[in-house]
């Protein structure tokens, strides 16, 4: 739903082209049935090209049929699921970034909102803990735990359990897509702008001749400096992560002396926040031609005398602005967890400090050359976070199963894999800090030429 159904109607919004639809003989449940139907068709291709996989162990034996059957209709239904609360939000909001955040916001809190609830209460209080694990039930994403052991009809224990789970989620991909029924025959039509709340707080007269210095030096700095929310948003949901991860897994208890060492969960906390870090990263880069070139605005700024430099400017800047303290809070928290942690994992820690810098750079050039070159630019975010985040660690857990498959690997010990881990990281994301590099600089108006006008 992220990628098949969560920008169609709003990309029809900021086109302008949502209204010219209804000046036709089409319906609203025609219009959104129609945007449905393509991220259906893709979708359900894709699945059932995976499905016959899962007939793989019942002829090899041992693996009951009708759980591959379950198994089947649970991904159906999470696909369903996925497609209909994308469009849903989709017709609710008209930027980008804003549906495709609330379509993964709302598919994580539907599957994995009620468990951590009950996690946390169990951790605080294990009697009231185990009175509210019934409620786990009625989460989406408990069925994917109780498919080995569920029932498909009505039952006892976790048969009903699955039952309950597989129900809410047929009635809540009902209840989006009646949502996206209602709400785009009503969202069609423009509404009268209102100034956001971070432009109506910079309106004082410091701020305002700031801003004119900033325009003066750096008109595409400007464009960034408007808002002023950013580095609260990166603020508040640092500090929010952070102390999540830091009481689910323990952490406070050992920062504060209640334990000796804590290494597993501040390396745990760590990386994850780092994801958080880097992947916000990839979507800051991205924005400036990315909105660019979704308004038709990239071949007016060609127009002007701006040169790369000038647009390298305003990303680091923004980037400095929006991230710059924050990563800095952090980089102080970890001397402290170093001195709770064993010494054997402190080449984690450093060797961990210095991909991330390595992979903040790398975001920063192919950032701005995904968003810049691709088709579709909504998806250059994406692009970033699979070819920087996640193809690495593809290589390295294919690398660590070939070394453990041929015993080429002998007695490897942590230091080998973590520079084999480093070395992967660091090769890959030079090769794609290259191949961008090579589009961009002096080439950086024929490419931009090109993707204007893929002909040319």
């Amino acid at each position: 739903g992220v990628y098949l159904t969560a920008d169609c109607l709003s990309e029809e919004k900021r086109n302008g082209t949502l209204g010219l639809l209804f000046l036709t003989n089409l319906r609203g449940y025609q219009v959104v049935m129609g945007k449905m139907s393509v991220g259906v068709i893709q979708g359900v291709l894709g699945l059932m090209a995976a499905v016959p996989m899962l007939v793989v162990p019942i002829l090899m034996g041992g693996v009951d049929p009708v759980l591959v059957l379950r198994m089947t209709g649970v991904m159906f239904s999470t696909l369903f699921l996925s497609l209909s609360v994308g469009l849903a939000c989709s017709a609710m909001f008209k930027s980008s970034k804003a549906t495709t955040g609330a379509t993964f916001g709302a598919i994580f809190l539907l599957n994995f909102a009620v468990p951590i609830v009950v996690l946390i209460l169990h951790e605080f209080d294990r009697s009231l803990g185990r009175a509210v694990e019934w409620t786990a039930q009625y989460s989406t994403g408990a069925m994917f735990v109780l498919t080995l052991d569920g029932g498909v009809g009505a039952g006892r224990g976790r048969g009903e359990a699955f039952t309950i789970s597989l129900w809410m989620t047929l009635g809540v991909t009902a209840v989006s897509m009646l949502f996206a029924l209602w709400k785009t025959g009503r969202a069609w039509q423009d509404q009268a702008a209102k100034p956001a709340v971070d432009m109506e707080a910079s309106s004082s007269v410091r701020e305002l001749r700031r801003r004119a210095l900033v325009l003066d030096g750096n008109p595409l700095e400007w464009l960034t400096a408007r808002k002023r929310l950013g580095p609260v948003l990166v603020w508040i949901t640092l500090l929010l992560l952070f102390s999540f991860m830091m009481l689910v897994t323990g952490g406070f208890e050992v920062l504060f002396g209640a334990r000796n060492y804590g290494e597993e969960s501040f390396l745990f906390t760590l990386w994850v926040t780092a994801v958080m870090f880097k992947w916000w990263i990839a979507s800051a880069v991205c924005d400036r031609f990315r909105i660019d070139r979704g308004e038709n605005a990239m071949e007016l700024l060609l127009s002007t005398p701006l040169k790369y430099e000038d647009y390298a400017q305003a990303i680091r800047r923004r980037l400095r602005r929006q991230f710059m303290w924050p990563v800095i809070f952090m980089l102080c928290l970890i001397p402290f967890m170093m001195a709770r942690s064993d010494n054997e994992t402190l080449p984690v820690y450093i060797l961990g400090l210095l991909m991330f810098g390595v992979d903040a750079w790398a975001a920063y050039f192919v950032g701005m050359h995904a968003s810049l070159t691709m088709r579709r630019p909504t998806f250059s975010s994406t692009i970033v976070i699979l070819k920087i985040h996640i193809l690495p660690y593809a290589f390295f857990f294919g690398a660590m199963l070939l070394i453990g498959i041929t015993g080429a690997g002998g007695g490897i010990d942590l230091e080998g894999i973590l520079a084999l881990w480093f070395m992967i990281g660091l090769v890959n994301n030079s090769i794609w800090v290259g191949r961008a590099c090579l589009a961009l600089g002096e080439n950086f108006r024929k490419t931009a030429a090109a993707s204007i006008s893929p002909g040319s």
